[in-house]
């Protein structure tokens, strides 16, 4: 007479060690994959956000540099700031402007007005680049940011040369 097998119930020792092993494996490859696949979109974004903020600065100082009168145009520097990190002038209409370095943060004052073009800042540097031409500025940014575990992201902005016009 067959004894009629009864249901079994659970998993067996060994069914649990090789899919607890599996799962192990798994894990092993997967969260380095997924460390590396944030790492490199937090890298991008910073990248993207530099790249932003570097090139809206330079538009606004380069336009309002254009526009300067090249008889007022002061390069000099903010104490404990780099040598050359202030450019101070006045444009036709007799509105002074003062781009400057403060610590990280890059500083616009129009007339009375101060605001901040970027709060990442690392260099700002303005020199004339000919010493018998004095209505071409050469305009020199870095911007730097935090990405993670202390590593930061640092992008340049090629020099750009300006012609004031005035």
């Amino acid at each position: 007479m067959d004894i009629p097998m009864t249901r079994r119930q659970g998993f067996t020792l060994v069914e649990t060690v090789i899919t607890a092993s599996i799962l192990c494996m798994l894990a092993l490859v997967i969260v380095p994959l997924l460390l590396h696949s944030t790492r490199f979109f937090l890298l991008n974004r910073t990248r993207v956000e530099l790249q932003r903020d570097a090139r809206s600065a330079l538009a606004v100082i380069t336009k309002t540099l254009r526009q300067a009168q090249s008889s007022t145009i002061v390069i000099s520097q903010v104490n404990g700031q780099p040598y050359y990190s202030q450019i101070a002038f006045s444009d036709v209409g007799g509105v002074s402007f003062v781009y400057r370095q403060t610590g990280t943060v890059l500083q616009e004052t129009r007339g009375a007005q101060t605001r901040t073009l970027s709060d990442d800042l690392r260099f700002l540097n303005f020199y004339f680049p000919r010493s018998d031409d004095m209505t071409i500025v050469s305009v020199s940014l870095t911007l730097e940011k935090a990405i993670y575990e202390g590593k930061t992201k640092a992008l340049h902005v090629a020099t750009e040369r300006v012609r004031v016009m005035n």
